[in-house]
């Protein structure tokens, strides 16, 4: 990046409403001069400095800017460094080596999973092969329930189990990198949201040696948005559902309620848009489009996940826990539900992104992120 620092990243990211709250500029900040809000995004935090206003920046630091996946051309830079090429039109997904229906054979991760389990299979197998020493995850807050999480860091099968399933609250997965560090792991997976899993790019793409040598896999998830907890409280009190008494969502089109003594309930979806987290309002990425294995629960049967396998570093990693008879995977293309609902969500998705986004002045010469 050169000559941008803090002060270009927020008013081009953070003012503008591009950025997702993924915290990866507070994650590689060298300094510790940036912090993250409750209500999930970066700020300034050094004494007797303006909130757009880094004193590191100005003596020349841009890791900030390194890090962040909205910042300029981040799509096609990362395409180029991951992919070699810049994506076509028509991939609306982004780039793929194979698309595959995936289930756990251990039917413990299965059922603990929020559907085939291939992500703690992943986890599990790499960290018994000593491939990572840990990873970077979500964990329920025990006082809301289902309904909020936090940045979790797991070293073993039974955290990864007792972090497994899905949050539809947003937690910025890559804080629990500090922990990582403390602990002194070298070797990390990165599970988290689509804006999340392109840390794995940015840091490759722009030189963020530290991370580059220390992400070790990247798992998104297929993520179109996520709502806040005192919005989702609000519509179940409508309906008569108190949330402490919710034991497990899910969303398959639909708003999906467990509760505690047994019942189930149903609310419509649209119930929810406007208590879109407002980080999720301008993402262009449903599909987890830079990570080594993008995956979510979106086909017609709730015991498969549909599996995209986007770098070789991701196929390699398929090809171990599938050889080891851990996974038993399956042509994408059997579920037709979920391939038609992969395209449209993806392509709905990149629609929210300004096509003015990059500033004229910062642009690669014909080439404008996202320009569908």
């Amino acid at each position: 990046m050169g000559d941008v620092h803090w002060r270009e990243l927020y008013h081009e990211v953070v003012d503008t409403g591009l950025c997702t709250g993924c915290a990866a500029c507070v994650m590689a900040c060298p300094r510790d001069v940036l912090g993250y809000t409750e209500d999930y995004f970066p700020v300034q935090v050094g004494e007797g400095h303006a909130f757009d206003q880094c004193t590191i920046g100005d003596r020349g630091c841009d890791i900030c800017t390194r890090a962040c996946p909205r910042f300029r051309n981040w799509e096609s830079d990362l395409d180029e460094v991951l992919f070699g090429r810049p994506r076509d039109r028509d991939e609306v997904y982004g780039q793929v080596r194979s698309i595959l229906l995936t289930r756990a054979t251990d039917t413990a991760v299965h059922e603990q999973g929020q559907d085939g389990g291939l992500v703690s299979t992943l986890l599990i197998w790499g960290l018994e092969q000593e491939m990572i020493d840990g990873a970077l995850t979500s964990a329920i807050v025990d006082t809301r329930g289902p309904f909020d999480s936090e940045p979790a860091l797991v070293t073993d099968r039974d955290g990864v189990l007792a972090t497994a399933g899905s949050r539809y609250t947003y937690s910025a997965n890559p804080l629990a990198m500090a922990d990582a560090e403390q602990a002194g792991l070298k070797n990390i997976a990165l599970v988290g949201m689509s804006c999340q899993a392109s840390i794995g790019g940015t840091v490759e793409a722009y030189g963020v040696n530290k991370y580059k040598r220390k992400i070790a896999l990247t798992i998104g998830l297929l993520c179109s948005k996520t709502f806040t907890y005192d919005g989702q409280k609000q519509v179940l009190a409508e309906h008569g559902i108190d949330i402490a008494d919710v034991v497990k969502v899910n969303i398959k089109g639909r708003y999906m309620v467990w509760l505690r003594d047994g019942t189930y309930e149903e609310l419509p979806l649209k119930l929810f848009h406007p208590h879109t987290r407002p980080g999720c309002k301008l993402c262009p990425d449903f599909a987890a489009e830079h990570a080594d294995i993008a995956t979510g629960g979106i086909g017609a049967d709730d015991d498969w996940t549909l599996t995209l396998v986007r770098t070789e570093r991701g196929e390699e990693w398929m090809r171990g826990v599938i050889d080891a008879g851990l996974v038993e995977a399956r042509p994408g293309e059997d579920d037709p539900v979920a391939m038609n609902l992969l395209t449209r969500l993806s392509t709905v998705s990149r629609k929210r992104w300004p096509t003015d986004a990059v500033p004229a002045d910062a642009r690669t010469p014909g080439l404008l992120p996202l320009a569908d």
